[in-house]
């Protein structure tokens, strides 16, 4: 799978074919000649972007990135962005009105941010391939800024701005189909989706003049401080101070996908499984839900089962998992698969302990106030959602492994889940 930007090698064909699609809407120019590796132009610079430069870069490796080369005269600029901070500003649902203390630090900060021609290219081909991708880039970089600003000033808010509004730019080399989030992903769409991270930020170093440390963290925005994220696991002081600032913006976003979700739900999923992102950053987001004074909705009723289906799931895993763990052990075999195994026991501990830890286990509904109902609703879909993550986990472990290894390891992610807790 070619995912990286062009240089030296043939270009990405679904980042290609995005520049075409967008250049159909916005006017994007060759800003110099585009030359392949034996030092033949191909395109000459100021000609605008068609679909016949597709075929003229068909099998051909280029001398210079394909992303270098091109300039959007149009569609995203700083301008824009202050324009779109402004009006998403100006909303009332729970984030805006937490945001509403920053409004203008960041209006006055995003008149700053240094769009580079490669970010301001793969932000018009988002508007013009996926529009719904714009706002939601525009809406982290307002809470990357605000967030920042609890213990940063300047340049140091504008990089993380960046960070939040360039995070997702990977997604323009992965297949459309991949990117759909109601979407069930098998081992060949996981492989695909958890390269994004990387590409962009494999992109944003070799193509600009962004500093490293910004092109670092984004390539970790999906990392966790317990190794449980992807693409490279990192865990505890690997991970960059940006980083872990973006991880937190990346899953605060995950969970607003509905704009009138309340900022309470972010805040508990931050701290939900102890040892995931870094308190600091994850304290600026319960701080801010706390300030917004939000009024929670009310919780749905559930039965007793209902409630402790996550634990019932956690524990059918564990078992599963530990008589898989035997069965293997007593036919003799071994391998890695076992270091996998190893993994899943350990993230399905961590996630048993969590959940004694909030003490809802021997509550009846009945018992609860507000706030403890809506944090059960919560936890029932916060740690579904780390079954998920660990089936994700598992599944990518095992592309080392051979067939058969394969074969052995499937229970470990077949039927992961069996009921959903809906938030």
């Amino acid at each position: 799978m070619n995912t990286a930007p062009s240089h030296g090698v043939g270009t990405n064909p679904q980042a290609l074919s995005a520049f075409i699609t967008a250049s159909e809407s916005y006017s994007i120019v060759a800003s110099q000649d585009i030359v392949d590796v034996r030092g033949l132009k191909l395109w000459a610079k100021g000609n605008p972007v068609s679909s016949a430069l597709q075929q003229r870069l068909l099998d051909r490796k280029l001398k210079q990135p394909l992303e270098a080369c091109l300039l959007a005269e149009d569609g995203v600029t700083v301008f824009t962005l202050h324009h779109d901070l402004k009006t998403f500003l100006e909303q009332d649902t729970p984030l805006t009105l937490a945001l509403r203390p920053w409004a203008s630090l960041l209006l006055a900060q995003v008149k700053q941010l240094p769009l580079h021609s490669v970010a301001q290219l793969l932000l018009t081909t988002a508007l013009a391939t996926r529009p719904t991708t714009l706002p939601h880039a525009v809406t982290a970089m307002a809470l990357a800024g605000a967030i920042a600003s609890g213990r940063f000033t300047g340049v140091d808010v504008r990089l993380a701005m960046l960070g939040g509004l360039l995070h997702d730019v990977g997604e323009v080399y992965i297949q459309p189909e991949y990117l759909d989030h109601g979407t069930a992903l098998d081992s060949v769409g996981h492989k695909h989706l958890v390269v994004h991270p990387r590409v962009a930020q494999m992109l944003l170093d070799v193509t600009t003049d962004y500093p490293k440390a910004l092109c670092l963290a984004i390539g970790e925005h999906h990392e966790r401080l317990d190794g449980s994220g992807y693409p490279a696991r990192l865990s505890g002081q690997q991970l960059s101070p940006l980083g872990r600032l973006l991880a937190v913006v990346e899953v605060t976003m995950g969970l607003l996908r509905n704009p009138q979700a309340p900022l309470n739900r972010a805040s508990f999923a931050l701290r939900v499984v102890p040892g995931e992102f870094d308190p600091q950053w994850g304290g600026q987001v319960s701080d801010m839900a706390r300030a917004a004074g939000e009024v929670l909705p009310p919780a749905a009723a559930h039965s007793r089962a209902e409630q402790l289906l996550p634990m019932t799931l956690i524990d059918r895993r564990l078992h599963q998992t530990q008589e898989l763990a035997q069965t293997l052990k007593n036919q003799g075999r071994t391998g890695p698969f076992f270091e996998i195994m190893e993994t899943a026991l350990l993230r399905l501990n961590r996630l048993r302990v969590a959940w004694n830890a909030l003490g809802f286990w021997g509550l009846d509904a009945s018992q609860l106030s507000c706030q403890e109902a809506f944090e059960l609703q919560l936890a029932g879909a916060e740690l579904q959602q780390r079954l998920r993550a660990l089936q994700r986990e598992c599944m990518l472990l095992c592309e080392r492994l051979g067939e058969l290894e394969k074969t052995l390891l499937e229970p470990l992610w077949h039927g992961l889940l069996d009921g959903r807790v809906k938030v």
